[in-house]
């Protein structure tokens, strides 16, 4: 009898935390889909906001910090004033690092740390060019090497090595290549949930153009 009481219990439990799985995956879905359809601050803002809430409920999943802060980042593309714009990134940092909190050596959350960074550099060049450069490279290198086949570690080290090859009048080659291997990547990327990170390829796409202009513009004056 004892141990027909502790089953039931246990297929209690469980039906209840597959119940809670299955409402957590689709609040993520629903979300995430969010992310993408947002059509400005406000509506990002809201996204930022839900994912905080979600992440607070499902204290120990690293994605919905993850995705909040990618929401901060999206809502940065929007503005133009630089201070605000800065402010809005380091909220995106504020919580990604709750994620990395989360998870360690995640190559995912490495990889947004150093894209973040990136834009910031932006915000002040001279300033941030020198010093946040190594940091953001170092990230990119790091996760790439924590997973290889991560398209948007690879896609942002391109998008670095471009910008840096725009900055210094050299060639965009190296760039460029790593651009294609992105795009390989993303087209044959296989997320392990659907809520993995799997954005990026419209960007990849992006620089791919941006590429063949530039690669063509230094045949023709050759």
């Amino acid at each position: 009898m004892k141990s027909l009481n502790i089953l039931i219990v246990f297929v209690i439990t469980a039906t209840f935390a597959n119940a809670q799985n299955k409402k957590y995956i689709k609040t993520m879905e629903t979300s995430i889909t969010a992310i993408f359809q947002a059509e400005n601050t406000e509506a990002l803002d809201a996204t930022a906001n839900k994912f905080d809430r979600i992440g607070q409920a499902e204290a120990s999943e690293w994605e919905p910090y993850y995705y909040a802060s990618l929401s901060h980042v999206f809502k940065a593309f929007k503005i133009e004033d630089l201070q605000a714009k800065d402010k809005v990134l380091d909220q995106a940092l504020v919580a990604l690092g709750r994620a990395t909190t989360l998870s360690e050596n995640n190559s995912e959350i490495i990889a947004l740390q150093g894209f973040i960074n990136m834009i910031k550099i932006g915000v002040d060049p001279g300033t941030r060019g020198q010093t946040l450069s190594p940091k953001i490279m170092a990230d990119f290198g790091k996760a790439m090497k924590l997973d290889p086949n991560n398209p948007r570690a690879n896609l942002f080290m391109a998008q670095m090595l471009y910008g840096s090859a725009q900055f210094f009048g050299t060639g965009v080659d190296d760039a460029c290549a790593l651009v294609d291997k992105s795009m390989v990547l993303f087209e044959s990327e296989k997320p392990e949930s659907t809520i993995a990170p799997s954005w990026g390829l419209h960007s990849a796409k992006q620089y791919k153009k941006q590429c063949e202009a530039a690669l063509e513009k230094a045949e023709n004056q050759e």
